[in-house]
């Protein structure tokens, strides 16, 4: 049944149908013509080829009897003569019985053509020796004289089987015709009914598949409606993306002019409460205010990274950031970030460590402000996210594909899988006991992401709960020098 599954298909059906009756059509005109063709040959008049091969036999005499009056007296040029003569009628009398009308029907005698065969070498044989009749010794003409004689029995039993057999003559045709007739004529009326089955069978075809086409065109009105819905849907959805597109841009535009706005007080409460802390102008009295002065200055702080990182996505969302690229030893962003976390991780007992640099040095071309911003980043996030009696390690190479990488692998507390897929979202923060504990806004790693992209290259992250994290920055192979 699944080697048949092909006939489901109707067209396939159709086209099979009607290479079936095409070709049992031939074989019923092939088999028509063969018949009578056959008939034709069963009947075909023999009167002539009897007294071929008796003119035949009879040049073939006098071809003989000149030889042999040449091996008597050989210097006779008359006689050389005639036997010359003799020779090439008797030669073209055994290629009229060869290739004339006459000689065709004999070829259904049995032996006659091993005759023919044996008498069309002889002469061939001897042809050399009429070539050189002036120079044939009497020897040679007695022996051609013995060849000839030896062949001219056979011509004269085929004469006789012609002028004895009556299936030879015309006059009735066998049993064996009358049956393998009757034979052809059943095939022939087996071949007919076949083409009138497989006629009916293919007109019943097309009739069904003209009914499935009407039943098609009624369809394709009803998807042509569809269609022009889903025109009218999509022509909606582009409106609400324009004005989507529109709103984001406003927002983006929004953001951007607040963020130039936030820096300039941020600056302002930065320098006097950096003023104040150092107590520039004399003591802070009471001494409380001291207090409450790094709490503002550590408070700005953290509102003025919060909004570089909004002004650098804005930056980057509106393709307004521009790469400073240059070449770049990856040593110098892994250990600028391990620098200047260290007392931080110490003052969280946390163990802190730089890779050692491979050799020779991994040299990019990249932007040396972007590239540290990132390993920063995800340093700063592994050391917030770890506990006490934990381990970061920040290292540098090159991968088995030839691009470069820094990893960034924490002992800390990991991330679910489920939440993997979101940590790079703007403004998304892991939803853990542990990270309630520390202070953000998500947009550490939505920075991270974008910033590395706008090399081309890519971040992943491989992370377990309980297990740690560990974050590689991947740039393309075209970058590394």
């Amino acid at each position: 049944m699944t080697a048949l599954r092909f006939l489901y298909n109707r067209r396939v059906r159709i086209t099979l149908l009607s290479l079936l009756t095409f070709l049992t059509m031939i074989a019923a005109v092939v088999t028509y013509l063969a018949d009578k063709e056959r008939q034709a040959a069963a009947r075909l008049d023999f009167s002539r080829s009897p007294w071929a091969i008796a003119a035949t036999e009879v040049e073939a005499l006098r071809y003989s009897h000149a030889l042999n009056l040449l091996a008597r007296t050989p210097d006779d040029p008359a006689l050389r003569r005639e036997t010359l003569r003799r020779f090439d009628t008797t030669w073209s009398r055994v290629d009229v019985l060869k290739h004339g009308p006459e000689g065709k029907p004999l070829f259904r005698l049995p032996g006659y053509p091993e005759t023919l065969e044996a008498f069309d070498k002889v002469l061939n044989d001897q042809d050399p020796l009429i070539a050189h009749l002036d120079k044939a010794t009497p020897d040679e003409l007695r022996a051609a004289y013995s060849q000839i004689n030896k062949i001219i029995p056979r011509l004269r039993e085929a004469f006789l089987t012609m002028l004895t057999d009556p299936n030879y003559n015309g006059m009735r045709s066998s049993a064996a015709q009358n049956e393998l007739e009757a034979r052809l004529g059943l095939l022939l009326i087996g071949l007919d009914t076949l083409i009138i089955v497989l006629f009916i069978l293919l007109i019943t075809e097309i009739s069904s598949t003209q009914r499935l086409l009407r039943h098609s065109d009624a369809m394709v009105a009803v998807l042509r409606e569809r269609e022009a819905e889903l025109a009218t849907l999509h022509a909606a959805s582009q409106q609400a993306r324009q004005q989507a597109e529109e709103a984001n841009n406003a927002k983006t535009a929004f953001l951007a002019n607040m963020s130039h706005e936030l820096r300039t007080p941020l600056h302002s409460i930065l320098g006097f409460s950096e003023t104040i802390k150092r107590a520039s102008f004399g003591p802070i009295q009471p001494p409380r205010y001291a207090e409450y002065v790094g709490h503002i200055h550590q408070s700005a702080e953290h509102l003025f990274s919060l909004v570089e990182d909004l002004l650098s996505l804005t930056r980057i969302e509106a393709r307004q950031y521009t790469l400073n690229e240059t070449r770049l030893d990856l040593a110098a962003p892994c250990r600028f970030a391990v620098d200047l976390l260290r007392s931080k991780a110490e003052a969280g007992g946390i163990s802190l460590t730089l890779g050692e640099a491979p050799a020779p040095p991994v040299v990019i071309f990249a932007d040396l402000r972007t590239v540290r911003q990132c390993v920063l980043n995800l340093a700063n996030n592994a050391v917030k996210f770890t506990p006490a009696g934990g381990s970061v390690s920040v290292t540098w190479g090159v991968n088995a594909e030839g691009e470069a990488e820094i990893t960034v692998a924490d002992t800390g507390i990991g991330i679910s899988a489920d939440e993997q897929g979101s940590v790079f979202d703007p403004f998304y923060q892991v939803d853990h006991g542990l990270a309630r504990q520390h202070t953000g806004a998500g947009l550490g790693l939505p920075l991270v992401k974008s910033l590395i992209e706008l090399h081309g290259g890519r971040v992943t992250l491989v992370s377990r709960p309980g297990d740690g994290s560990r974050f590689t920055l991947t740039f393309p192979k075209d970058r590394l020098i």
